[in-house]
């Protein structure tokens, strides 16, 4: 029983207390007790469906069956998502010091078509709009770091992102008479010409961070793909999806991409006997939560049946999962432990994956209105590289694996599942045997129970050996060829000791409560038209005026409740000479409010409304494309249409103010009768301390409030702050503090049920996860 001792003693270590438990017998069956697909590879009978006259450059990076070559040497990817696009710059060496030293040898991003190309460019050959630095910039570091790197433009990227990734102005590019009645994510012509745009400008900066483009032994990107999750889409026929994956491959090749085209989740691309997408990888992405070999061993009987001869790869394996307006923080939600971590990646190569990205490694925010409809501010995804940069549980995992597979990767995936019958103790603990061509054996011992510690051993006709499991664990016992005893695998590193800071919190004093006053300019719309016809593309608070007869019911159109994917709807704040109204009634498409006065005097009175788009969905469908422009989509009285003028003074408003200025100049009479303002501002400001010599660690401003609005501090919004929660503490990134000086912070509220206040404003420093920089 010495190696049991040996892990028992080892998860002591770890502060685990063992539980014994009576022994009983069991054999191992397949996930969901079907091994159909297991047997394509369990013997190496897998036949190769790939022409390999698909890679341009197979000298410097191909694939079969089993691994990924790279300069003619297996190489596996062990890869992590990080959004450039969510990270402030001034912080990207940080994060990507932490990958490499979490021993990642791959970074991943989607790459954000609205986030490039924030104004509409007036044709698909117009590249005026464009600015491609901060890709360019992204690509170089990562470069410096010595990371390969895996692209993924879209054009849609899901991502929980603004649109998905597709511009605010694409919609004003869609013909009358289209080819479907969805138009995004279709073959459309029109809709080609304009992905060929956004390719173009995409494969025009990558290109010479290809891989193939530098000397031998540099890194740079390995792979580029097309399309995302494409299986979500059902209502195109299957040809239609196909020629469209079929045209954006065309154009990668076109624009000088030579690397391999990869896709996920879109079974279009899978085994097609000849063509551009005789190459293409559709990798697997799984978000299993607890139920790993249900789930996530689905996914991959199912690529193993349809994409026969290509290697597994883990386009998004789960490193977390979001938050949203109303739900629980991510760290809270069950499932996303880092225990989690480590049984999904053991499990993958059970199963012979040769890559794994995990979505995310690098946690985030949804800057500014960034974020898709109802996403919280935070994206930290409880990753392994947090939000704040501090590092944490997943991240140790993660490194304890990367040694693993630095030393074993590529031969577990290269390995035959051998069958082998065998009797466990334990009658959770399942066993898998891969065996390398040179008799190394690799023993996959896991368990998916998470309610107790396993102990047991393990007997199969030739080997006996002991295990200790924590709740839901997974090692590899590895035993050398012509040895008599092996080794644990993977052997995590000690937890980090942090140094002990003591830091104030300081509690925050409103300098300011100002009612926001009204614009001073209006912009008038024409009939039909939205405030993103006239090249505003943000969704921050939107003011209209209209001027209405008095006592009639007001009917003002937005997206009511849950007409949208199941979100909240759009809010409209209606005020007639400076009292809010309340709501009459309410439906999907309309709100009515009561007009104040009586209807019988012929007089029109002025209507002041505030409007709240809860942003933009991150899908796309048909019911997203009809409500895709941003604000009213009609105000009617006595079922007349009622012209509209508009002001987007919000946004401007909170940066000028969160860098000292002032308010507005002047401030028009009207405002002092707003004695019930539709939008109120909080100005604080504070000035932070010093931090002690050689350490680090994060800030998060603390919110308790009543309202919904925009985080400002020193010139740069935040992200929005929903009284409904769950989120109540903000990362302010350090690149944007004033350490040692005075900082501005800004809040605009807009108030809902519960009125508008400001309870509570603390600036907590992070102090527990302070590290030393030297």
């Amino acid at each position: 029983m010495n190696m049991l001792i040996k892990r028992i003693n080892f998860l002591m270590l770890l502060g685990i207390t063992p539980l014994f438990i009576s022994a009983q017998n069991i054999t191992d069956m397949a996930v969901m007790n079907d091994r159909t697909a297991d047997a394509f590879i369990e013997n190496g009978t897998q036949i190769s469906s790939i022409d390999d006259s698909v890679f341009v450059h197979p000298d410097r990076i191909c694939y079969d069956r089993r691994c990924i070559r790279i300069e003619g040497k297996d190489v596996f990817v062990f890869s992590a998502a990080f959004h450039y696009f969510r990270v402030a710059q001034p912080l990207w060496a940080d994060r990507f010091r932490k990958l490499k030293e979490g021993g990642f040898n791959c970074v991943e991003t989607y790459i954000p078509w609205n986030y490039h190309e924030r104004r509409m460019p007036r044709s698909p050959q117009d590249e005026s709009c464009l600015d491609m630095k901060e890709l360019d910039d992204f690509l170089k570091m990562a470069e410096d770091f010595g990371l390969y790197v895996i692209v993924r433009p879209g054009p849609y990227i899901c991502a929980e992102w603004s649109g998905g990734g597709f511009p605010q102005w694409i919609m004003q590019k869609k013909p009358a008479k289209t080819a479907f009645d969805t138009w995004l994510q279709s073959n459309d012509p029109e809709f080609m010409r304009w992905n060929e745009h956004w390719y173009r400008a995409v494969c025009r900066t990558v290109a010479p961070h290809q891989l193939t483009r530098k000397e031998k032994g540099c890194t740079g990107v390995i792979f580029f793909q097309v399309e995302n999750e494409f299986n979500r889409i059902k209502w195109f026929p299957k040809e239609a999806k196909k020629d469209y994956l079929i045209r954006l491959s065309q154009i990668v090749r076109k624009y000088e991409i030579d690397v391999p085209v990869i896709t996920c989740w879109t079974d279009e691309a899978r085994n097609v006997e000849e063509g551009v997408l005789n190459g293409v990888v559709d990798m697997v992405n799984s978000y299993p939560r607890w139920e790993i070999e249900k789930n996530f061993g689905r996914l991959i009987n199912q690529q193993l049946r349809t994409q026969p001869g290509k290697p597994l790869i883990s386009g998004e394996l789960q490193g977390g999962w979001m938050s949203e307006v109303g739900g629980k923080l991510s760290w809270e939600q069950d499932g996303l432990m880092p225990v989690q971590t480590l049984n999904i990646t053991l499990y993958a190569l059970q199963r012979g994956f040769c890559g794994i990205n995990y979505y995310m490694t690098v946690g985030g925010t949804n800057f500014d209105d960034w974020g898709a409809r109802q996403m919280t501010t935070t994206y930290d995804y409880a990753a392994a590289i947090a939000e704040n940069g501090s590092t944490n549980e997943r991240y140790r995992r993660f490194r304890g694996l990367a040694h693993l597979l630095k030393e074993h990767g590529t031969r577990i995936a290269r390995a035959d599942v051998l069958p082998v019958e065998y009797t466990s103790t334990d009658p959770d603990v399942k066993l898998v045997l891969r065996q390398a061509s040179n008799g190394d054996r690799y023993y996959f011992v896991r368990t998916e129970e998470r309610t107790r510690h396993h102990f047991g051993t393990i007997q199969t006709s030739d080997f006996t050996f002991d295990f200790a499991l924590e709740p839901f664990g997974a090692m590899i016992y590895y035993l050398p060829a012509g040895a008599e005893q092996g080794d644990w695998l993977p052997e995590l590193p000690d937890a980090e000791t942090r140094p002990t800071v003591k830091a104030d919190t300081i509690r925050l004093i409103p300098d300011k409560r100002m009612a926001d006053p009204l614009p001073t300019r209006w912009v008038k719309l024409k009939k039909g038209e939205y405030i993103d016809h006239d090249g505003i593309y943000g969704r921050h608070f939107v003011y209209y005026r209209t001027y209405a007869p008095q006592g009639k019911l007001l009917e003002v159109g937005r997206i009511g409740h849950k007409l949208i994917n199941g979100t909240d709807a759009d809010e409209v704040l209606v005020s007639v000479q400076g009292k809010r109204l309340p709501i009459f009634k309410e439906d999907a498409y309309s709100v009515f409010y009561r007009l104040p006065g009586d209807s019988a005097i012929n007089r029109k009175v002025e209507v002041i409304m505030l409007f709240e788009s809860k942003g933009l969905h991150h899908h796309t469908k048909k019911i997203v494309e009809d409500y895709w422009d941003i604000g009213l989509n009609y105000v009617r009285c006595g079922g007349k249409e009622l012209s509209l003028e508009y002001a987007y003074t919000e946004n401007e408003r909170g940066l000028n103010l969160s860098k000292g200025g002032r308010l507005q100049e002047k401030t028009p009479a009207e405002a002092a009768e707003l004695n019930e303002p539709l939008l109120s501002w909080y100005s604080y400001s504070f000035t932070l301390p010093e931090q002690p010599r050689g350490l680090w660690f994060p800030y998060h401003l603390r919110l308790e409030h009543s309202g919904n609005g925009f985080i400002y501090i020193n010139g740069h919004c935040i992200g929005r702050c929903w009284q409904k929660g769950p989120q109540r503490e903000y990362y302010i990134p350090e690149c944007w503090l004033n350490i040692g000086g005075e900082n501005q912070l800004v809040i605009s509220l807009r108030p809902i049920s519960d009125g508008v206040d400001i309870q509570k404003a603390e600036i907590i420093p992070v102090t527990w996860v302070a590290e030393s920089r030297e």
